[in-house]
């Protein structure tokens, strides 16, 4: 799974609403629901949405990597 894939799965998850997370995070929502949300068209988080989003919900990117097996 990508690290895009796997943020998807934890704001599923977690029962995060992509519309609040758009304004918290200042990203737009279309871009939000194009790569996270369920039938989002497969857009990846640029790296820019990714920190914002790790920021705001308190988690650590390194987590989504470490879930591909990318970290050592």
């Amino acid at each position: 799974m990508t690290v895009t894939k796997n943020i998807a799965k934890y704001v599923k998850d977690m029962g995060i609403n992509l519309s609040d997370l758009s304004r918290k995070t200042g990203v737009a929502y279309g871009s939000l629901y194009a790569s996270l949300g369920e039938k989002g068209r497969g857009r990846e988080l640029q790296a820019d949405e990714l920190t914002s989003i790790c920021f705001v919900l308190h988690i650590n990117p390194m987590d989504f990597a470490a879930e591909m097996g990318l970290t050592k």
